[in-house]
């Protein structure tokens, strides 16, 4: 793949520098949403029984913002730019063993995947664990891009549940796939995984 032993480790470093980025980002923004619900919950602790009802009708929306549509909107969004990372770092792989390869725009993950091994004929690690988690999650990573999570409006919605069952913090609600506080962190660390078996290919 990356012949230069030099230049291989530098982009495997560089690459570790991008992950731990994601990785404390991520546990930062669920860090920070737990923080913000406790804020309700221990202002709910010592109050009399009688007003309890009162201060959650009072509290109630921005405790359902911080317990689900915060959450929602950023966990799908830092997803996405996981899935945006380890696409430019397959492309660019791609790009690094052929010249001619075009615009990295006219690619995807399994494109460019596919392009390694087919075109290439290299030994591409399509057989692990990681490659089938992130096989399931771009099913999911599609739905939410292209359909707002709404899974009956995906063409691919048989798949898409299986996908949906088959991997750790994924769920729906209301027919919309819903991302739990673990996916990112988990997505993320399939991805790295991933990507070192690829940079790593010696042939």
């Amino acid at each position: 793949m990356i012949k230069n032993k030099f230049i291989k480790n530098i982009h495997l470093t560089l690459m570790a520098f991008e992950i731990d980025s994601f990785r404390d980002y991520a546990k930062y923004i669920e860090s920070s949403f737990q923080k913000e619900l406790s804020f309700f919950e221990d202002g709910a602790k010592d109050l009399p029984e009688e007003i309890v009802d009162e201060y959650w009708d009072h509290y109630i929306d921005e405790a359902i913002q911080y317990s689900k549509d915060f959450p929602r909107i950023m966990r799908n969004s830092l997803f996405v730019s996981i899935y945006s990372f380890l696409e430019d770092k397959i492309v660019e792989l791609c790009k690094t063993n052929d010249a001619s390869v075009g615009s990295p725009n006219f690619w995807n993950v399994k494109k460019a995947v596919d392009y390694l091994k087919k075109d290439l004929g290299l030994d591409v690690p399509k057989g692990t664990k990681e490659w089938q988690y992130i096989t399931h999650a771009i099913r999911i990573r599609n739905c939410i891009v292209h359909c707002n999570g709404v899974v009956s409006r995906s063409s691919d919605r048989v798949n898409l549940e299986n996908s949906i069952k088959a991997i750790n913090f994924v769920n729906q609600e209301e027919g919309r796939i819903i991302l739990d506080s673990g996916f990112c962190l988990e997505f993320l660390e399939n991805a790295h995984s991933f990507l070192r078996q690829l940079y790593q290919i010696e042939n």
